[in-house]
């Protein structure tokens, strides 16, 4: 069995020999020990450096002690386990496959794992704090076990870029076919902040997707979105391309965004748009909006997909 399963716990408990006025610096050299991966994980939690600071302010030394302690009395035996099993289990988790390792790491205490796609694979991150908060770290196996499973079945769904839209259709069926009991007993900003997370999840060319809400000034006020930070927290009807699909009710889809004068740039990586409004009752009540790192990144399976996703969020 090829090594998939790491520990770099270490690399984060280092933190705690820096007096917490330090702790933003630590942070720096520690994702460049990992950039792919913590990169990626400040954009799953909309984490810009601002916000980054307060997060790392808001940890308490106390816990993290514990924690450390905790996994040096620990540790190994929890991940003697973990081989033991993955020994066992083989053949049912598809180990043989490269395309994916398990990282232990320490982060910010959002979640207990992460999939965090890079351009050699993907990897499944283990949230150490996220485990402790959770109050689940005492059955550790079970908690990557869980992750695992989760990697497995997000494999069969995951929409790559380079699928064509035959193959991409297929696979939005099967995330459409989802999508109902992710929202089934949720408020309306609970729906909102699901979406946003589902498809930054499972579709690798939406690198940021949010919305924007109406507000009784013909403004589109941002709301639950997963990518990075955006400045435009406020858009008047009519600017910008999600101004105008708000202004003239239609989906707007912008191939290259570089092209466009009325474009309100909120990343240099975003090459190309898409923005569905949400209409009920003949009024614009917001959006959804999805930016691509890819040009052209929206074909028409796409569209198909989004309008449907937008229309179970009015029908829920």
């Amino acid at each position: 069995m090829r090594s998939i399963f790491r520990d770099f716990s270490y690399d984060y408990f280092d933190i705690l020999a820096h007096p917490k006025e330090q702790w933003y610096d630590f942070w720096q050299t520690y994702r460049e020990k990992h950039p792919k991966v913590l990169q990626e994980y400040m954009l799953k939690n909309n984490l810009n450096e601002s916000t980054l600071k307060e997060k790392l302010e808001s940890l308490e030394r106390r816990e993290l002690d514990k924690l450390s302690q905790y996994w040096q009395r620990v540790g190994a035996a929890e991940k003697a386990k973990v081989l033991k099993t993955l020994g066992k289990r083989a053949d049912a988790l598809h180990l043989e496959r490269e395309d994916f390792v398990i990282h232990i790491l320490g982060g910010l205490g959002e979640r207990e794992h992460f999939i965090i796609p890079t351009s050699k694979g993907n990897v499944v991150m283990i949230d150490l704090l996220g485990c402790w908060l959770s109050g689940k770290i005492e059955d550790f196996p079970s908690i990557v076990f869980g992750a695992l499973d989760d990697f497995i079945e997000y494999s069969h769904v995951h929409v790559r870029h380079f699928m064509s839209d035959d193959e991409r259709r297929k696979r939005f069926s099967l995330l459409l076919h989802r999508l109902p009991t992710e929202l089934r007993d949720k408020t309306f900003d609970e729906k909102l902040a699901t979406i946003a997370c589902f498809l930054d999840k499972y579709v690798e060319h939406y690198n940021w997707s949010g919305f924007y809400l109406t507000t009784n000034d013909r403004l589109l006020s941002l709301g639950a979105f997963v990518g990075e930070p955006t400045e435009h927290l406020e858009i008047p009807f009519g600017s910008g391309i999600c101004g105008q699909a708000a202004e003239t009710m239609d989906v707007f889809v912008v191939p290259d965004v570089s092209k466009e004068e009325n474009y309100l740039a909120c990343s240099l990586k975003t090459k190309s748009e898409i923005v569905i409004p949400l209409i009920k009752e003949g009024q614009v009540i917001g959006e959804l909006d999805i930016d691509s790192h890819f040009p052209n990144g929206f074909g028409a399976s796409d569209r198909e997909f989004l309008e449907k996703v937008c229309e179970a969020l009015i029908r829920s």
